[in-house]
């Protein structure tokens, strides 16, 4: 039997840490094992398939080229590589042209918002962020505080996960699904609504 696809997301933070942990020298961080899934299409036994928008990639770009003043041939690649791991994932699935939010879920930050809208459209089963608290909402549980959560909507539900939270479950054969990170979270019986 086949295991189910994991539909992962990385938020911007992750792709930035596990970028600079690399140029540090670092190797096993939370971030760089979230990455190498991602670039592996697989974990363990279960196939991952990564999700992210050509929006996202355009902000990666931004802070890589002008906010750290990467070079664009180093840059370029970088981009051109993070779009192939999700061209190469276990769905084969490109980048997705996520236009505007859909006003669901009510997040200050735009960038986070189309994140989320992101993540929501490609039916992703774990966003992973260092930002968490950006991205609970009304519409969110907090199953435990500032590292995990599941946001809520009409259709679909999205567990949302600090990187060290995230990294854990994958390495052990966790399926991030919501009935199983209920049951591993630790705060799980404070089901407390945002």
């Amino acid at each position: 039997m086949t295991a189910p696809t994991i539909n992962l997301c990385l938020d911007l933070n992750v792709w930035c840490a596990a970028f600079l942990a690399g140029r540090k020298g670092l190797e096993g961080t939370a971030t760089q094992t979230l990455v190498r899934m991602a670039r592996a299409g697989q974990v363990g036994e279960m196939p991952v398939q990564l999700i992210i928008s050509w929006g996202m990639l355009t902000r990666l770009r931004k802070v890589l080229e002008v906010d750290w003043g990467i070079s664009r041939t180093t840059v370029d690649p970088v981009i051109e590589a993070v779009a192939g791991y999700a061209r190469t994932g276990a769905a084969g699935t490109a980048p997705h042209l996520t236009l505007g939010g859909t006003g669901l879920m009510p997040i200050r930050d735009p960038e986070d918002a189309h994140v989320l809208d992101t993540a929501l459209a490609g039916q992703t089963h774990l966003l992973v962020t260092a930002n968490f608290d950006d991205f609970v909402a009304a519409k969110s549980r907090i199953l435990e505080v500032g590292k995990v959560g599941v946001v809520e909507t009409a259709n679909a539900k999205l567990v949302v996960a600090h990187p060290f939270r995230a990294a854990a479950w994958l390495r052990q054969g966790i399926f991030p699904e919501v009935q199983t990170i209920e049951r591993a979270s630790p705060q799980s019986l404070n089901h407390s609504h945002v």
